[in-house]
This record gives C-alpha cells, sequence and structure tokens, in this order.
C-alpha cells in the first residue's frame, strides 16, 4: 500500500477513535461539546487518538515493507536458480 492509503487509513482512525473517546467523556460528563487543545480532557483524547492512528499507520508500513521483502527475496532466489540452471545446462 502507498502513502497515500496510509493518510487515509490514519485520518479515518483518527476520527473515528476521536468520536468514540468524545462521546465517552460526554456521557460520563468529563466533557461538554467538542474535543479541544485547551481542555486535558480534551487534549487527552486527541492525543490518544492520534498515537492510535499513528500506530495504525505504522503497522501499515511495517507489513507493506516485509511484503516488499519477501518479494524481493523470491525473485532474487528465483534468479539465482535460472542462472545456476542456465550454467549446468551449458556445461553439458
Amino acid at each position: 500500500m502507498g502513502w497515500i492509503t496510509r493518510r487515509i487509513a490514519g485520518s479515518v482512525t483518527f476520527v473515528i477513535v476521536s468520536a468514540i473517546l468524545t462521546a465517552w467523556a460526554i456521557a460520563t460528563g468529563h466533557l461538554s461539546g467538542s474535543p479541544t487543545l485547551s481542555t486535558a480532557w480534551g487534549a487527552g483524547i486527541l492525543g490518544i487518538a492520534f498515537l492510535v492512528s499513528l500506530a495504525v499507520t505504522h503497522r501499515m508500513k511495517v507489513r507493506d515493507q516485509i511484503r516488499k521483502a519477501w518479494e524481493d527475496n523470491a525473485r532474487a532466489w528465483q534468479e539465482y536458480w535460472a542462472r545456476a540452471y542456465a550454467a549446468q545446462s551449458r556445461r553439458r
């Protein structure tokens, strides 16, 4: 996945987590209105949402790097065996 996909996933994750935490904070009476950085609860909610979205996008990036490494490794082995068999058939 490209960086655009990760950005979209991070934004969606941020919105969903902040909405859930805001709804919980309003329901329990810790917050009235929308979360802002001017209140401790608002800053905490936005901070947690940011960290969760960062974790999601980081995990996506790591998975992409692992997948690419596996593909590169498979391609390298394929090229190695193709050269090895070509050299073996030339010797005969």
